[in-house]
């Protein structure tokens, strides 16, 4: 912790499990001020914790026993880094900002010293309306690569979905599945920014946390032949679609906006009324342009940064 203002220095610690409560309510802080509205529950926030190495990759500060910084870092893939970091309201202005940034740095280039025959980057995701949040990673040598945009879908009644070539084929996600699914992704995501390569094993672990809803998946089939698929987040209070892809001898057929549609009217059968996902808003496959003929809208826009990791 040597790196922390003389402020600080003592009220830092790695997170653990039992803080998810109070880090769901920080973070539902930071959206709030930002957005006007709560973008995370708590076992998004368990989700997280789970998913890393908490004595190593993750960093509380702390004031009078509330928690009033988070930050944590997540390897997406060799040689990517993604960091997340988050200031209360009450606090901005106070450098913890300037001090998680720092920390997780550090952190990252210990695993360029582990694999120094890696290019390493680090990447953040941050509100594009935050002046302050830029012009700190700005300053610390990050650019901007890419506009990411959250789409909202509000059900007001039955949802009309949409004919696919007569080939086609939409039904409910089969057991068993798992193995086509998991070579469809790969297939339709490799030519979008968020591919990752994965084993199959560690893709389906990902896909099997509690809020994975199968009741909200579907397949499309071109005879015996899995060509697309949805898979989606059941939060009761909304919905979040996950992954949406369609095969690329498929596309344009009508099969991912069937796909949407038929977990929107799903929805509606469930009585809940909000769907949300998130999508690169220059999408190379033109997804932004396919949810919104859904009817779906940008509720609030984030920005990629990324840079080189430098000895």
């Amino acid at each position: 912790m040597t790196n922390l203002p003389n402020t600080w220095i003592n009220h830092s610690r790695p997170a653990v499990l039992e803080d998810a409560a109070a880090i769901t309510d920080l973070i539902m802080a930071c959206d709030i001020a930002e957005y006007g509205v709560p973008d995370i529950v708590i076992e998004d926030t368990i989700e997280i914790l789970n998913g890393i190495p908490l004595s190593t990759n993750t960093w509380v500060i702390f004031v009078d026993d509330q928690i009033v910084s988070f930050g944590f870092l997540e390897e997406d893939q060799t040689g990517k880094l993604s960091f997340y970091g988050y200031v209360h309201p009450s606090f901005i202005g106070q450098g913890l900002g300037s001090v998680l940034l720092g920390q997780m740095e550090e952190r990252a280039l210990q695993y360029k010293a582990e694999q120094p025959e890696v290019v390493w980057h680090l990447s953040n995701v941050i509100p594009v309306n935050n002046k302050r949040a830029v012009s700190l990673v700005e300053d610390r040598g990050y650019r901007f690569k890419r506009l990411y945009s959250r789409m909202t879908m509000e059900l007001k009644g039955p949802q009309t979905i949409v004919s696919t070539a007569d080939s086609i084929m939409i039904c409910p996600s089969k057991p068993g599945s798992e193995p086509a699914l998991y070579a469809a992704y790969c297939e339709a995501f490799q030519d979008t920014n968020r591919y990752r390569e994965t084993t199959y094993e560690a893709w389906v672990a990902a896909k099997s946390g509690d809020q994975y809803d199968r009741k909200l998946w579907f397949s499309a089939y071109d005879g015996d032949e899995l060509v697309g698929f949805i898979i989606s987040k059941n939060f009761k209070d909304h919905v979040f679609v996950d992954l949406l892809g369609v095969r690329r001898a498929w596309r344009k057929s009508g099969t991912g906006l069937a796909l949407l549609q038929t977990v929107f009217q799903a929805c509606y059968e469930q009585g809940i009324e909000h769907v949300q996902l998130s999508v690169d808003a220059a999408s190379l496959t033109g997804a932004n342009r396919l949810y919104e003929r859904a009817g779906m809208t940008a509720s609030f826009q984030m920005g990629f940064y990324e840079k080189e990791l430098l000895s």
